[in-house]
């Protein structure tokens, strides 16, 4: 291994170190990572164990699943005051999360969902809900609200080209099709799959949430919600499972010798055999001229 190897090898389990050491499992006022819950998703948690059991890879980032309500975030055009306020530029920045869950949303039995719907997954925005049939026609200029659910990701930093190539062939095989390799200096990757629902239903104007959809197709989509949760669950286990077997390799491989290693390993303890020979034949030696002295004095 080459000294520049060996320093990207010594800055990865660095970095490891440092990243495992400060992983929340749990709620805990005293302690928060910098995920915005603060702590690791409870679904996840045997996964990245294995996976941070590895010698050759670490979790950077995780999330479990998620079904969410999201409203974007916008700009106003604030240099043309004639221009419509409710005409906004889209901006990635300044969103806000209505409604988020990492878990089956559990559906109480009732006769009508409407009202229930609507609460859960606009929340404390629900009372300025309407359901009409208004479609302005520069709607993509509107301030919209999606309706998401977004299953398994997993932000993994490997030791090497060799093994981030490795793992990504792993996730593959298990379903998950939509992960790939981060262009970095550093082996990233990030495992995810295309269960995934990201679509609009309502847009904002004059303070009112305008719904696109009706309840009934916002409760299909919490339906369908749940069932990719399930879907999410089983893929999650079955990756889980080849993760272990990987780590099972792993160890077996760190116990494992070439027979180059074993040839170098038996010559050396041949001459520590030999080494240890010589220095008691030397010490026997030495002890017997002593009693030969000795004798010799006596006799004198």
């Amino acid at each position: 291994m080459s000294q520049q190897q060996q320093q990207q090898q010594n800055g990865f389990y660095s970095r490891k170190e440092q990243i495992v050491s400060s992983l929340v499992e749990y709620l805990d006022p005293e302690r928060r990572d910098k995920s915005p819950k603060g702590f690791i998703d409870a679904p996840i948690l045997d996964l990245m164990h294995v996976i941070n059991s590895h010698p050759d890879y670490y979790t950077t980032s995780s999330c479990s699943g998620r079904v969410a309500v999201y409203c974007e975030g916008l700009e106003k055009d604030i240099e043309n005051p004639e221009s419509d306020p409710n005409a906004i530029e889209k901006t990635s920045k300044g969103g806000k999360w209505l409604y988020v869950s990492h878990d089956p949303i559990v559906i109480p039995e009732l006769e009508n969902h409407d009202q229930w719907i609507v609460d859960l997954l606009f929340g404390q925005e629900s009372t300025k809900v309407v359901f009409d049939t208004q479609r302005p026609s520069n709607i993509l200029q509107r301030q919209l609200i999606y309706f998401k659910f977004e299953p398994l990701i997993l932000h993994i930093e490997a030791s090497s080209q060799e093994t981030a190539m490795h793992l990504l062939g792993a996730a593959y095989q298990v379903g998950y099709q939509n992960s790939g390799i981060t262009p970095s200096r550093r082996h990233m990757l990030a495992i995810r799959s295309t269960h995934k629902i990201d679509t609009p239903i309502a847009y904002v104007e004059n303070d009112k949430i305008h719904c696109l959809v009706d309840p009934a197709y916002l409760f299909l989509l919490l339906t369908m919600s749940n069932q990719k949760f399930e879907q999410n669950m089983d893929r999650m286990k079955v990756f889980e499972d080849a993760m272990r077997l990987e780590l099972t390799k792993a160890k077996t491989k760190e116990n494992w010798e070439s027979k180059e290693d074993r040839r170098e390993r038996k010559r050396l303890e041949g001459i520590a055999i030999k080494q240890s020979m010589a220095n008691k034949k030397k010490d026997q030696d030495s002890s017997t001229a002593v009693v030969e002295d000795l004798l010799e004095d006596i006799t004198l």
